[in-house]
């Protein structure tokens, strides 16, 4: 038989068995294949598995840093608030008295800023991102608040005192007013004047000091004057009560003096007849009297 013959569909090559079986020497590569794509499959989903966890925890990081960074802000800002509010001018704005200020709504304003309430601090405890984003906004949130609160404060102690200059200025200017002509310095009153235009509330107390000081001066030197002239007054009166006195005495010594009676009657020498006038003496003036009334030696006789 030739080799067309041999050819033929119908033979069956030596290589492969008729019952379909392969033969020793040949392997079955189709489970190795299957086998491989299992593992990588399982692989893949492993790896799958691992990064997402990797990428979750990757967020879960970030978001705690995020929280925590915004936890450290409330904590500075609270801290700031209460450096504000424990400030020297604070204390003084809070303890001003409502005479003390121009307004004293400033007041109540002062007092409601101060009277916030500090919050509680945020954690950042959670496990999970979510967690972590809530607190984090919610640190975000009170910061905020803080801030707010520390804003309103600041500006009520500006306006308190503001307030309190104001009342400074207007009382100020109220005395400067009322001391004129009233102080012992005029240069006083000038120095406030600008004081009170420059709003300077140490220039203005150093100012007003002056000026007070310079009218109870002038208030001295006045009582003083007024108290020398009253002396000076009562004891020029005194002296001329006294010289007066003196004079009304003087002038008011008793005199005595005598008044001429004639009694009709003749003299012991004998003579014509003629009648000698008895001296009667009176105390009142010149007057007529009796001869019993006379002293003997009003009555002697006048010798001719």
């Amino acid at each position: 038989m030739d080799e067309k013959d041999s050819m033929t569909p119908d033979t069956i090559p030596q290589s492969t068995p008729v019952d379909g079986t392969v033969p020793a020497g040949r392997k079955n590569r189709r489970p190795v294949v299957i086998g491989v794509a299992a593992v990588a499959a399982v692989a893949l989903v492993a790896g799958g598995v691992c990064g997402y966890r990797a990428y979750e925890n990757h967020q879960v990081s970030v978001a705690r840093q995020a929280c925590q960074s915004a936890v450290t802000d409330l904590g500075k800002t609270v801290k700031l608030y209460k450096a504000l509010l424990g400030a020297d001018g604070t204390t003084a704005a809070l303890k001003t008295d409502a005479t003390s200020v121009k307004d004293a709504k400033t007041l109540d304003a002062l007092k409601q800023a101060a009277g916030a309430e500090t919050p509680a601090m945020v954690k950042c405890d959670a496990s999970d991102k979510i967690g972590l984003d809530a607190a984090a906004a919610k640190a975000d949130k009170t910061a905020k608040g803080v801030k707010a609160a520390a804003k309103a404060l600041e500006s009520a102690v500006k306006a308190v005192e503001s307030s309190k200059l104001d009342k400074t200025v207007a009382d100020a200017d109220g005395l400067y007013k009322a001391t004129e002509g009233n102080v012992q310095d005029e240069k006083t009153r000038e120095a406030l004047k600008q004081a009170i235009a420059k709003r300077d509330a140490g220039a203005i107390a150093k100012a007003v000091k002056s000026v007070n000081d310079s009218k109870a001066a002038k208030e001295k030197a006045d009582a003083e004057a007024k108290a020398k002239a009253e002396q000076e007054a009562q004891a020029q009166a005194a002296a001329e009560a006294a010289a007066q006195a003196q004079a009304q005495q003087s002038y008011s010594a008793p005199r005595q003096s005598y008044t001429p009676s004639y009694s009709g009657g003749s003299t012991s020498g004998g003579g014509s007849g003629s009648s000698v006038p008895d001296f009667v003496p009176s105390s009142g003036g010149y007057g007529v009297g009796s001869a019993n009334d006379c002293d003997a030696a009003c009555r002697a006789p006048i010798q001719h």
